[in-house]
């Protein structure tokens, strides 16, 4: 076989590979939970809640956010790469990855939706 057909042969199968990729990543979607059901089961996987903001720390490096919905309360740590305009009572979007930090379940948030 050409190396130059090879090559074609190459490119077209991994852009194709990208594409397949490109597509399922959007079609996969975190499902919502409960605060009450993140627990240590879930250290380190992704999760996605809708919470009321019930306390805002600032420090120089993060945000500390009390959440809580129906059935409980959790911390959010936003790490400051952008700033944001999080007020309390407000309903907030959280995607992140549980933690743990001093023996207590944490979620540390990668995308926060207003």
């Amino acid at each position: 076989m050409k190396e130059s057909t090879l090559l074609k042969l190459a490119l077209i199968t991994s852009l194709l590979g990208i594409l397949i990729i490109l597509f399922i990543s959007e079609k996969t979607e975190i499902p919502s939970s409960d605060i009450k059901s993140i627990n240590k089961n879930l250290l380190n996987k992704e999760v996605q809640i809708t919470a009321l903001v019930e306390n805002v720390i600032e420090t120089p490096g993060l945000y500390i956010l009390t959440v809580k919905d129906n059935s409980a309360s959790i911390k959010v740590i936003v790490f400051k790469e952008d700033p944001i305009n999080i007020t309390e009572n407000s309903i907030i979007e959280i995607i992140g990855t549980v933690t743990e930090y001093k023996n207590q379940t944490e979620i540390i948030a990668k995308e926060i939706i207003i």
